[in-house]
Order: C-alpha cells, then structure tokens, then sequence
C-alpha cells in the first residue's frame, strides 16, 4: 500500500509541478514580484495539502518585519525549497547551484524569480556569487542559505561550508535559523518515495549582527549549526 501511496504522490508532484512552472513563466512576465508571490505561496500551500503532508510553523515570531535577514536551514529533502517558499513570511532569494540554471523549464523559473547562480566547483566564481548577494541584502532583500550545500544523505546534518558566513559577515546582518523536523520521514534523498506526513518548520532566534561581528567565520558557521540542531532536538516527535 506505501507504493501505491507513494507513486500517487510521485504523480501528482510531477504534475503539478510542470503546471506551477509554466504559470509562473507567464504570471511573472504578465505582474510584479510583489503580486505574483502571493499567489505562488498559495499555490504551494495547495500542493502539499494535495501530497497529505501537514505543515506546522513554529517561532514565526522572530521574523520580524522590518529587519532584513539571511535564512539558513538544514537541507534534507527536494521539498526545502518549496516549503521554506511557501511557508516563511517574507520575501526573499535564493542562492543556488548554477547547474540548476541550465535545465529546462525550471532554469528559467530560477532565473526569472532572480535567485543568484554558484558554481561551487569554482572557489573565486564562488565567492562573486555571495558578494552578489551582499549587494542584494544592502537593498533590503532577505537571502536563503542552505549552508550544507547539498542533501544530507542521513537523517543528520551534513558539515556547513565557510563561505556563505563570510558572505553574512560581509553584510552586516543577522541569521535567522530555521529547522525542519520530521521531513526525512516524508522525502531524502535515499529514496523517491513520498509519505504523508506532518512536517514542522522551526524558526530560531535571531543570531544579532552584533553578535556576528564579534565571531570568527569558523565561530559564526559552528554557532548556527548548533542553533539549528538545538530546534532540531527540541522540537522532536
């Protein structure tokens, strides 16, 4: 029965994804970044309503709405994106694996939403990459960060790289650390199977700029993996 669950859930995911990107192609081209995101929130929202996955928000609070942020999360699954999109109550971009950029469809999607290429195989493209970002955080927009960079292939995180912690440094601004908890159960990537499920999203206290200033990279990277392994513990079933 978990197979057949399952492959319902590959199929609908697979469809409704072809559709959401399509019409967003044409609703971005068509409105404002400040209007269509309404609408793809909402979309998202449907979607994993659609997979039986529950979604829980816990600590929204600390979002605050007149501050500017860098997200950083644990990577378990390739719904992290969908629902830190969906579901983090604010606008912000995202930093992304340049080769994501070249397929089809969803490359233009990265492209005209305007999430910020690197190529991690490259150290110096990598490095203009987060300088670009600090450019974007100086005119007020929220960057999301998965410091792990890439999916962890156990149910623990994976080590953080240096680099997006200078880029923090750099722009003089606070961390915001989220945790995602039971999402491994619902996706990994081990496996294709998708289970219904319910999934909390933790949002940390922010790590203060001042703060910040006064830690080392290496200080600032070992500080927030903490942070967020600590939701992680906290907020077990």
């Amino acid at each position: 029965m978990k197979y057949l669950i399952s492959a319902w859930e590959l199929l609908v995911s697979f469809l409704l994804l072809k559709i959401f990107l399509i019409w967003f192609l044409i609703i971005s081209l068509i409105w404002p970044y400040e209007v269509y995101v309404k609408w793809v929130r909402s979309f998202i929202k449907y979607f994993f309503r659609l997979l039986l996955i529950e979604v829980k928000l816990i600590g929204v609070d600390n979002i605050k709405d007149d501050s500017t942020y860098v997200f950083m999360a644990n990577h378990v699954s390739m719904f992290d994106i969908p629902l830190l999109l969906g579901f983090i109550p604010k606008n912000f971009w995202g930093i992304q694996a340049s080769s994501h950029f070249k397929w089809p469809i969803y490359g233009w999607v990265l492209k005209r939403y305007g999430n910020i290429p690197i190529d991690r195989s490259n150290p110096r493209a990598s490095y203009r990459s987060m300088m670009e970002a600090v450019e974007f955080i100086k005119q007020a927009k929220n960057i999301m960060v998965l410091p792990e960079g890439t999916r962890s292939s156990k149910p623990v995180m994976g080590e953080f790289k240096k680099l997006p912690f200078v880029m923090v440094k750099e722009a003089g601004v606070g961390i915001i650390p989220i945790a995602f908890v039971g999402l491994w159960e619902i996706n990994n990537k081990t496996s294709w199977l998708i289970k219904p499920g319910v999934v909390k999203i933790i949002f940390g206290e922010e790590i203060d700029k001042q703060l910040i200033k006064k830690l080392s990279v290496e200080e600032l990277r070992d500080l927030t993996k903490q942070r967020i392994q600590e939701l992680i513990d906290a907020n077990k079933r």
